[in-house]
């Protein structure tokens, strides 16, 4: 899935803003479709958020017990993140024009504030500082609660961020979705697959037990669906999409939840296929790096008007040099770090 969602951003950043209204209107039916099809590749990222979320998690229960629980998962942690988000901020400072107060903030996790800070929008780094400010925390929460309130826990941060988020943009028509309360969803969702997963819900109590009875319901999944549904087919206000990244999140969760329970469903067996595992393996680093060559593309490349031929010869530049960049980061860089594991980790 890490794979999908890679290409879900990569497609959205290639279609967003590209193609004028204007233009889309004129179109058949079906590249309408799909140009509505590829804005939703910005959901992308709630997909990084859920599986992240369960990975991290089951990783953290595992090691519950084990020595120096703390110091390893951090360390695990810069060694596997560290090589390409800071190679990532380094080209900005160099390539990006005024992106600097972005790499400063990057360098603490901030990104995801930039708006608070009056920094313009310059990369993906916001994501990687929900991450890491959540899991600043989780795994003191792990480490010290039993299972029953890591449980609850989970529960809790789902119901109150994705409640919080619906509210404010509900009542408010307002939510920077960017804020952390606004998305720990998504995570919360992935760690309480991962309780259920770990755990065999033998440490569950019986409220947990009903709680999740009901998210993983039928009728809640077929509800979930039936929205993002209609949100594909039609235009709607923008309160009626309140509740798209929850149920999204939502969505991913009962994906990963079906595979892990339905190892053989012929369902997804079409996500175990090379391509999809080639591309979940250079998934981060595809994520850190495309808009750099998209800037390229555009800074040198691109003229003022919009043409077909113009499009489709930047994803013909963009994808290709990616793809290749990702795969020496991943054999020069990533993999030889990752190779000091055996020296760092405890």
């Amino acid at each position: 899935m890490r794979g999908i969602a890679a290409v879900a951003v990569l497609v959205f950043h290639l279609t967003m803003n590209e193609v004028p209204k204007a233009i889309i209107a004129t179109q058949p039916i079906a590249v309408r479709a799909a140009i509505r099809i590829a804005n939703l590749g910005a959901l992308g990222v709630d997909v990084f958020f859920v599986l992240s979320g369960f990975l991290i998690t089951s990783l953290l229960i595992a090691d519950k017990n084990k020595p120096h629980f703390y110091s390893n998962f951090y360390r695990k942690r810069i060694l596997r993140i560290g090589p390409v988000y800071l190679t990532h901020l380094l080209i900005t400072w160099f390539l990006i024009p005024d992106s600097h107060m972005y790499v400063i903030l990057g360098l603490v996790f901030l990104v995801n504030f930039e708006h608070q800070f009056h920094v313009a929008e310059t990369g993906p780094a916001w994501t990687l500082s929900i991450e890491e400010q959540f899991y600043l925390i989780w795994p003191q929460i792990i480490g010290r609660l039993s299972a029953r309130n890591i449980y609850r826990c989970s529960i809790y941060l789902i119901l109150l961020s994705g409640g919080l988020r619906t509210y404010m943009i509900v009542v408010t028509r307002h939510a920077a979705i960017r804020s952390t309360w606004y998305r720990f969803d998504g995570l919360a969702m992935g760690a309480l697959l991962a309780c259920e997963w770990m755990t065999e819900k033998k440490d569950s109590t019986q409220d947990v037990r009903w709680f999740l009875k009901w998210f993983n319901s039928t009728p809640l999944l077929i509800a979930a669906i039936a929205y993002e549904g209609l949100l594909l087919a039609i235009d709607v206000p923008d309160v009626a999409s309140a509740l798209i990244l929850f149920t999204t999140n939502y969505l991913v969760y009962r994906t990963i939840r079906h595979i892990l329970y339905c190892p053989q469903s012929r369902y997804f067996q079409w996500m175990r296929s090379a391509p999809l595992r080639f591309l979940g393996s250079i998934s981060y680093s595809m994520y850190m790096y495309h808009l750099f060559f998209m800037y390229l593309f555009d800074k040198h490349l691109k003229n003022s008007m919009f043409t077909w031929s113009i499009y489709w010869n930047r994803v013909a530049f963009v994808v290709p040099i990616t793809i290749l960049a990702c795969l020496a980061s991943m054999y020069f860089m990533e993999r030889p770090i990752q190779g000091l594991r055996r020296y760092i980790v405890s």
